[in-house]
């Protein structure tokens, strides 16, 4: 919890416990129910996806998570040479809800918006376009955001929360509050909606920029180097491409 916590610090869901994953089911049950009556050449493949996504993600941060734990329980590779606080752990407990809060939105989108239904599965211009506008607007306005949460007013009713690990894992990168998360998402969806909106989004586009994100915020938050630092003087520019804990 942060210092003094601010408005829209709890997740709407956080009252349903475990029972939170039931505010996906409605499109769960209606994107399998339309993926299986509808006509093979008319299914919407990017709607029935996203369930199905959202699930690879949670086991892609769940191999994270067990890969950090891992290297950190040896303690040969620690850059802070601590284990993990058993708060800390509680605390993380709820990473998963930036996935079902990314679910909603995305199931949202293409309920609202003609331009998401029926993504092919590939286009050259839309992945070219989410890449270079996210090295571009996104990272620029990112740095701002992360500079401005770290402002005292920000930081002890927000990104405090996230700083109170110490010895980050993976999931850590994850670890909001949900107004946070809120800002994030805007941020990250510029990509996405100038590709919807410019009709040269896909599939490959949308999935890869998330996970390319998923990626880096994971790697970013081990508490270990997972690139050795060779590689950063053998090739510069792999420092644009990527962060590392460090």
């Amino acid at each position: 919890m942060a210092t003094k916590p601010g408005v829209l610090t709890d997740w709407p869901w956080t009252p349903l416990g475990s029972f939170k994953y039931i505010v996906v089911a409605p499109w769960v049950v209606h994107s399998t129910y339309r993926f299986v009556t509808d006509d093979p050449e008319k299914r919407d493949i990017g709607y029935s996806l996203v369930f199905p996504f959202l699930l690879f993600r949670i086991l892609h941060n769940q191999v994270w998570i067990s890969l950090s734990r891992y290297y950190t329980s040896k303690g040969k590779r620690r850059i802070v040479d601590k284990g993990i606080d058993f708060n800390q752990v509680d605390r993380e407990t709820n990473w998963d809800d930036q996935i079902l809060f990314n679910g909603v939105l995305f199931y949202t989108g293409i309920c609202l918006l003609p331009e998401a239904k029926q993504l092919p599965w590939w286009r050259t211009d839309g992945v070219l376009m989410a890449a270079l506008l996210h090295a571009g607007p996104v990272e620029f306005l990112y740095y701002w955001l992360h500079k401005a949460l770290h402002h005292h007013y920000l930081y002890s009713r927000y990104h405090s929360h996230h700083h109170s690990s110490i010895v980050t894992e993976p999931i850590t990168s994850v670890i909001h509050p949900f107004a946070e998360h809120i800002a994030y998402f805007m941020l990250f969806a510029i990509p996405l909606l100038t590709t919807l909106l410019t009709k040269t989004a896909s599939i490959a586009s949308f999935a890869g920029y998330v996970i390319y994100i998923d990626v880096m915020n994971n790697m970013g938050h081990c508490n270990f180097e997972l690139i050795p630092k060779r590689l950063f003087h053998l090739f510069p520019p792999l420092k644009f491409l990527c962060y590392t804990p460090s």
